[in-house]
């Protein structure tokens, strides 16, 4: 029952995505990209079975040797052809929401909805803060394609299909192993709805009991496939149970903003036309449900009802736990508007429901852009983010040296364009702070720009040992370069700018980089490029506020 989308709507859909990318030039959606496409490189040049991590030497990442992204790392390696850091990260970020867009398309047009092309682009700029998450290269932009798939060939497909899907998915992203499972047993309990109330089940579905089997080994497999697979088993568990622990604790860990729930008003203000329309959906749905008025193909009323199950599911996760997961919300949320649309409301009602869409589109498509273009401004960050200082280190210090960055996030960018030198940690804090709590707290202080000329090896710091922080940098953290945002780190940038004990080095439009003295290495030559006065006004944390929840 596949439909086809015409010409004009599968170009409207690449216009969206072109034109998504476009505005965020000269910039780049967010930092975790550098991470990713820097670890390609590092696969290019080493192999892609070389899985270490020495680089991040204040990390249980650099600890266990293992890569929970390793099958998206990989998949990453043909863009590392393309020599300039930025561009390589702009070309996979284009093709990956293609990937995406194109995913959406083909299930849509796979379950006979109508007009599957242009429910794609209403997919696409749904919700502005998710489509500049659709932006990123992140291993989501593929495992979450990957779980739509897993639910469409769930409802009309063979268990080999489930099977093989679900080893992608833990094989791209091993910290999401839990999504084909997921997926899985709502599908199952659906089917157990649809038993009690007496319904049909789908002659093309895959059998409940069958589809578990599958989905259990196919992850499995994929989470097998994969160099040194009990190490990245425990990143996953670190990432993943222990951060959950340790949020419990109430304790600040340099969490990113994705990491913390998501406010009801946030969510309201963010989202006001998708919710009230999934709302309007999941309603009916369930009122047609139990008076068993779903006169639709019995594969397509479980498709629908197990969308609406798994994205009311995420919501709930979203508002009390993590805002990242409104990302699924939508993903699977907006699946369930075609299907209603197409078999429930457009056999009725098509002119009238036609015309009260286009007086919405029309609201939605303004607000949607202005909200876009101000994400932009507020969080995409320069596609030269923390190239001047990697570059000037590694020409002037020697191989394997370590550089204290004052920020978690500053090790991406440092990793893509320097893999010289060494540095502290990267991604998730939750990693560098299961490598060495006193440490990661030495580091806090510092990072947090609460302390200076000293820190502590506890929180709060009246707990702990007070330590010089010049001690602290050279012995604890063995480095003999410290980087910094003056922007982000004012009081600590001030510090080393009047410490006789540091050197700067080097000077940006937006960083500086400092060297220690008398740490019996030997002193790079006295390089500095000014490019602005010295902003030494003390303030906390001056990033923009982020309602799109990248941080």
């Amino acid at each position: 029952m596949t439909i086809k989308a015409s010409g004009i709507s599968v170009g409207t859909i690449l216009l969206v995505v072109v034109l998504g990318h476009v505005t965020l030039f000269p910039k780049v959606a967010d930092l975790d990209g550098f991470y990713h496409i820097g670890h390609a490189f590092a696969y290019a040049e080493g192999g892609m079975f070389q899985t270490a991590m020495p680089w991040a030497t204040q990390s249980v990442i650099g600890d266990q040797g293992a890569d929970m992204w390793w099958g998206f790392h990989v998949g990453l390696m043909p863009f590392t052809m393309i020599p300039d850091v930025a561009w390589s990260i702009r070309v996979a970020g284009l093709l990956l929401t293609l990937l995406l867009a194109g995913c959406v398309l083909w299930i849509l047009g796979r379950h006979g909805v109508e007009g599957a092309g242009w429910w794609t682009a209403l997919f696409l700029i749904a919700i502005p803060n998710v489509f500049f998450r659709f932006l990123m290269v992140r291993p989501h932009m593929l495992t979450l394609g990957a779980s739509l798939l897993l639910l469409s060939f769930l409802v009309r497909g063979r268990w080999r299909d489930v099977f093989l899907i679900s080893t992608l998915i833990s094989w791209l992203h091993l910290g999401l192993f839990w999504m084909a499972p997921g997926v899985v047993v709502a599908y199952a309990m659906v089917r157990g709805v649809e038993y009690t109330l007496g319904l049909d089940r789908g002659i093309a579905s895959v059998p409940a009991g069958s589809a578990v089997s599958a989905v259990f080994l196919g992850t499995v497999a994929g989470w097998a496939l994969r160099p040194h697979p009990i190490e990245a088993g425990a990143l996953a568990n670190i990432q993943i149970v222990r951060l959950f622990l340790e949020k419990a604790t109430g304790q600040p860990l340099l969490l990113a903003t994705e990491i913390l729930p998501l406010p009801a008003l946030e969510l309201v203000r963010s989202s006001w036309l998708f919710l009230g329309l999934w709302a309007i959906v999941l309603v009916s749905t369930a009122v047609y449900a139990k008076n068993k008025k779903l006169n639709m193909p019995r594969e397509e009323r479980t498709l629908l009802l197990t969308t609406l199950l798994i994205s009311s599911t995420f919501l709930l996760l979203a508002l009390v736990t993590a805002r990242r997961a409104m990302v699924e919300w939508v993903i699977f949320g907006f699946l369930a508007l075609p299907i209603f649309f197409t078999y429930v409301v457009y056999a009725y009602r098509r002119r009238g429901t036609r015309v009260i869409i286009g007086v919405l589109l029309a609201a939605h498509l303004g607000w949607f852009g202005w909200q876009h273009m101000l994400n932009v401004d507020l969080d995409a960050f320069e596609s030269d983010t923390m190239q001047g200082p990697a570059l000037f280190l590694e020409e002037q210090s020697s191989p394997g040296e370590v550089v204290f960055h004052a920020r978690w996030d500053n090790f991406g960018p440092l990793f893509a364009h320097n893999r010289k030198n060494l540095y502290l940690g990267g991604m998730d804090p939750i990693f560098q702070f299961v490598h060495e709590p006193r440490y990661f707290w030495e580091y806090f202080h510092l990072s947090s720009d609460v302390n200076t000329d000293y820190t502590c090896d506890a929180f709060p710091c009246a707990r702990g040992v007070a330590t010089d922080t010049y001690e602290v940098l050279s012995e604890h953290f063995a480095t003999r370069w410290v980087v910094t945002e003056p922007a982000r780190n004012p009081r600590l940038t001030m510090y080393l700018l009047t410490d006789e004990r540091y050197r700067l080095a080097l000077e940006t439009e937006h960083e500086k980089v400092f060297e220690l003295l008398g740490t019996g290495l030997a002193a790079a030559p006295n390089i500095l490029t000014i490019v602005e006065p010295v902003d030494a006004t003390p303030a906390a944390d001056t990033l923009a506020p982020d309602p799109t929840g990248v941080r």
